[in-house]
């Protein structure tokens, strides 16, 4: 072979390997779900449905899993209503591996064991496993079948089809008896070759959120140690909120009461451990939805007049006086103060620093606040 030959032959390689992919759906095309929806909804404890279609009419497919109790009433062993978690996988087609681990994510959910029954009847798992089926089936690298980047469209007033069924479905989940709790994006990095999650700054969220973040990333991390980068490897939002991606759009609507996180998997020729990723990503969001609160309606935002900040929690200034409370996860009150007209910072030494609790503005005339404190010693 000519050296010119040799020099171009990976090249060659690579562009055949990736028609290849291309062609197959870039390794699972609709196809593969479709045999593995087959299989799947034969568990009494799985629905299939289509949130919506793709802009060439292709149904946007979701596996629920969950067992039969009822969501909103205590279980033999579960004293409280259901939470929910949702994940999407595949916006980009050439991120096969996100399938594969929302694929992991589903049959580690339908074990046997004592541990996935736990999680059926303590959670709702809503997972889409291929968000863009257009971008699939055409072998499209990043976009789908009117060649838009769907994962940074969520901020336009006329968003791509997928984008709106998606929306949709979470502004359902949203205003019903089950709310999401945690948000998840898989995705899969073509850059670093590593597992690690997109972690946003406190210039774009807040600094009881970034608490939030390191808390859950820690909590995944744990059950695949030295497999899933430390919460610092990347970061974003330094400045402002990325409102055009979806964890954008769960930040400006519902702040610190959705943990919505992007997960890149490793997009290499090493790329592995699917089902340990799976598993980790699972039980990371059961136990940090176990040892957080419920969703609460906060006061935070848009002039709503409380905001954590590092040095305490900021009170705006309102006609009325009032009075605040930090009140444990079972309702009991912890502490309590006063707030005048002019508002002013509760410090964090005065809000009993420990588990994680919530705390309670009350104004007459005014719907009661509320805040969710992160589990710091100070």
């Amino acid at each position: 072979m000519s050296p010119l030959r040799a020099l171009l032959a990976p090249v060659a390689l690579a562009l055949l390997t990736s028609e290849a992919f291309a062609g197959a759906g870039w390794g699972y095309n609709a196809d593969s779900l479709l045999a593995d929806l087959r299989r799947w909804k034969r568990n009494p404890e799985v629905r299939v449905d289509s949130i919506g279609a793709s802009v060439q009419g292709r149904p946007i497919w979701m596996v629920s899993i969950t067992d039969g109790s009822d969501s909103l009433r205590p279980a033999e062993g579960r004293t409280v209503r259901k939470r929910r978690v949702t994940v999407h996988a595949r916006t980009h087609p050439v991120e096969v591996q996100a399938s594969h681990v929302a694929r992991e994510m589903i049959r580690f959910l339908l074990d046997t064991s004592e541990v996935s029954r736990l999680l059926r009847r303590d959670f709702i798992f809503n997972i889409i496993p291929q968000y863009n089926p257009d971008g699939v089936e055409l072998g499209n690298e990043r976009t789908n079948a009117n060649g838009v980047d769907i994962e940074s469209n969520w901020d336009k007033l006329n968003p791509e089809p997928e984008v709106l069924s998606l929306r949709n479905l979470f502004k359902r989940f949203m205003s019903g008896p089950v709310p999401v709790e945690v948000a998840l994006n898989l995705h899969s990095d073509q850059y670093n070759g590593k597992r690690f999650f997109f972690y946003h700054l406190e210039g774009g969220t807040s600094w009881i959120y970034t608490e939030l973040e390191k808390n859950f990333i820690s909590g995944v991390q744990s059950h695949f140690p030295g497999g899933i980068q430390n919460w610092n490897f990347i970061t974003s939002w330094g400045a402002a909120t990325g409102v055009r991606y979806p964890e954008g759009y769960w930040w400006t609507n519902h702040r610190e009461s959705v943990m919505a996180l992007t997960y890149e998997d490793d997009n290499s020729a090493m790329a592995g451990a699917f089902d340990t990723t799976g598993r980790a990503l699972v039980l990371g969001a059961g136990e940090y939805l176990r040892t957080h609160a419920l969703s609460v309606a906060h006061g935070t935002g848009r002039g709503a007049g409380v905001m954590a900040t590092r040095q305490g929690v900021q009170i705006a200034p309102s006609p009325t006086d009032g009075r605040w409370e930090v009140v444990n996860l079972q309702g009991r009150r912890l502490t309590s103060g006063v707030v005048d007209a002019q508002g002013g910072v509760i410090p964090w030494s005065d809000l009993m620093p420990g588990s994680v609790r919530l705390l309670v503005v009350t104004r007459q005339g005014c719907a009661p606040q509320t805040l969710l404190l992160p589990a710091l010693a100070r």
